[in-house]
């Protein structure tokens, strides 16, 4: 099986907007774009080729359920603060996974920021308070950022993307999101937007205070470096300027590959090819035994697995 390359969603927003690369949730199942499988959606794919797309742990944890979503998100203006269930929470409200995700910025203009949990301690019974006097922005961890900074977002995190950045995230396959605080804005009509203050209320970690939120790492050219391991996935990022190899049958799991800045070819150990241009992504096959990435020029790549 060669790597497959999917038709990307474009889901306006009214803050800016995401493309959704790989995904197999209800209603927004990505389309193989050529190949083998065209025209079929994920979902489809997985029932015809099982541990062959998505490996064996995957298979036995998640069966037909395709366990990650990839996508980029633009934002133009501020995000609301959001926080996501964990897989009970989500499991026994929504009969969904939970949410654990990463964010690897990808662009930012000057001066743009994150939010990543809270930067002092909040007690539970003044949540409810503080979201409807607005004072809950005094507890929220700001944190200015660069091309290049990486986060991971547990679920139970509060947290919250500011406009000028341009984020690639991973997460969990999963579209449960609380909004929990939208600085009192409203819509075009006047109204306030709808927040889901109770069940926040039950996912938030209150006492989860992040100084340092980061993912601290250091790079080596043409080389895969890890800046996220969770229980969930693994994400590498690599600058690349000649081919790198990698032995996909070692982890088994699918790989996920996306083009940050750049573009390069992709070939398994038997030639089959598929060209990422920048901001694309692909999915190797678990039953692939060896991907190679070829840069053309310089090429910055995420590689996300089980």
């Amino acid at each position: 099986m060669e790597a497959i390359k999917f038709k990307p969603i474009w889901k306006p927003t009214l803050w800016g907007g995401e493309w959704w690369l790989i995904s197999a949730v209800e209603g927004s199942e990505s389309v193989a774009a050529d190949g083998e499988f065209a025209g079929m959606t994920l979902p489809q794919i997985i029932s015809r080729s099982r541990q062959d797309l998505v490996g064996g742990a995957s298979w036995a944890k998640y069966g037909e359920i395709f366990p990650l979503l990839v996508k980029f998100i633009d934002a133009r203006q501020d995000l609301s603060i959001q926080v996501h269930p964990d897989d009970e929470m989500a499991a026994r409200i929504h009969g969904k996974l939970g949410k654990n995700e990463m964010w690897y910025v990808v662009d930012a203009l000057k001066g743009s920021y994150l939010i990543d949990g809270f930067k002092k301690p909040m007690a539970e019974p003044d949540y409810a308070a503080s979201v409807a006097d607005g004072s809950i922005e005094d507890y929220l961890n700001k944190v200015q950022v660069e091309v290049g900074d990486v986060f991971y977002i547990p679920s139970g995190r509060v947290h919250g993307i500011g406009g000028g950045t341009f984020i690639a995230e991973i997460q969990q396959s999963s579209d449960v999101t609380y909004r929990l605080y939208d600085y009192n804005r409203r819509d075009k009509d006047g109204n306030l937007r709808e927040l889901h203050t109770e069940l926040a209320k039950q996912a938030i970690t209150f006492g989860d205070v992040t100084p340092d939120p980061r993912s601290h790492y250091v790079e080596t050219p043409d080389t895969l470096c890890e800046v996220v391991r969770c229980p969930f996935f693994t994400t590498y990022v690599a600058h690349l300027s000649h081919p790198l190899s990698y032995d996909v049958s070692r982890v088994y799991s699918f790989v996920v590959v996306m083009t940050l800045s750049g573009s390069c070819r992709l070939t398994d150990e038997n030639g089959a090819a598929v060209i990422l241009q920048e901001h694309e992504a692909a999915l190797v096959p678990a039953a692939a035994r060896m991907l190679n990435v070829t840069p053309d020029g310089k090429t910055k790549i995420l590689v996300s697995h089980l």
